[in-house]
C-alpha cells in the first residue's frame, strides 16, 4: 500500500475532526510523482480508505488507478499542480468560519505570528461557480502568486511541499477567522503591522539558516 495513499486518508479523518468540512464536502489530494491521488466523489473525507483514492495522471488528466469517480474539483487541483511544481499537496476545506468571514467581504489579515508563518503568501479570488473550467483556470492562475487562497462563496485552498504544511494552512486559517471574529464581537482588531510582519518573517529566516549551520554536511548536499 502507498504511504502517500495512507497518508492523505489520515490527513482527510483529521480534516473532518477540525470540523474543516460537512458532508461529503471539501476534498484533498497529493502528488506521488506523475500521479495525483485524489479524494473520490460522494465519500466524507473521513469514510475515504486508500483503496478509494482516484489516481490521474498529472500531464494528461485521465483516470489510471482506482475505479471510483474523482471529486467533482478534479480540474481544480490539477490546475494548481501543473502551476506549481513543487507542491505536494492540495487541500480544499469549506471552512465555516474562514468562508464566512472571507464571503462578507472581510479580508483576513495577520493578528498573530501564526498566519505570518504558517500561511506562506495569501490572495482572495471572488466567486466561480464549482467544479468548472473557469474556476481551475482561475486557481492555477492565482495559485502561482500564492499558498493559501481564499474562494468568496465557497471556501479556502492551501498548497503545501508536504501534506503537513497544506493542513496546518487550513487549520490557521479557520482559528484566524474565529479569532478576527471574537475581536470584533467584544471590540476592535488589532493587526500586525507591515513592520511587524517584517520582523516575524527576518526572525523566520535567522531560524532558517541557524538550522541549516547546524546540520550535518551530508544533510546539505
Amino acid at each position: 500500500m502507498s504511504s502517500i495513499k495512507a497518508e492523505l486518508v489520515r490527513y482527510g479523518a483529521k480534516m473532518v475532526q477540525a470540523r474543516l468540512v460537512a458532508g461529503a464536502g471539501g476534498n484533498i489530494s497529493a502528488r506521488d510523482g506523475g500521479i495525483i491521488w485524489m479524494k473520490p466523489s460522494g465519500l466524507a473525507l473521513d469514510e475515504m480508505r486508500p483503496t478509494d483514492l482516484c489516481g490521474l495522471d498529472l500531464k494528461t488528466g485521465r483516470q489510471i488507478k482506482g475505479s471510483r469517480r474523482p471529486t467533482s474539483e478534479v480540474n481544480m487541483h490539477l490546475a494548481v499542480y501543473r502551476a506549481r511544481p513543487e507542491v505536494k499537496a492540495v487541500f480544499h476545506t469549506h471552512s465555516p468560519w474562514a468562508s464566512g468571514v472571507v464571503t462578507a467581504g472581510i479580508t483576513l489579515r495577520p493578528m498573530f505570528a501564526e498566519f505570518v508563518n504558517d500561511l506562506g503568501r495569501t490572495g482572495t479570488i471572488p466567486y466561480v461557480t464549482p467544479t468548472t473550467p473557469r474556476l481551475a483556470a482561475a486557481m492555477g492562475k492565482k495559485a502561482r502568486m500564492c499558498d493559501t487562497i481564499f474562494m468568496v462563496n465557497h471556501g479556502v485552498l492551501a498548497v503545501g511541499v508536504t501534506m503537513k504544511q497544506a493542513y496546518f494552512r487550513v487549520v490557521v486559517v479557520e482559528d484566524a477567522a474565529k479569532s478576527l471574529v471574537a475581536a470584533c464581537v467584544v471590540g476592535r482588531p488589532r493587526f500586525l503591522s507591515p513592520r511587524q510582519v517584517r520582523e516575524i518573517l527576518a526572525l523566520d529566516a535567522v531560524r532558517h539558516r541557524t538550522k541549516m549551520a547546524e546540520a550535518p554536511e551530508t544533510n546539505r548536499r
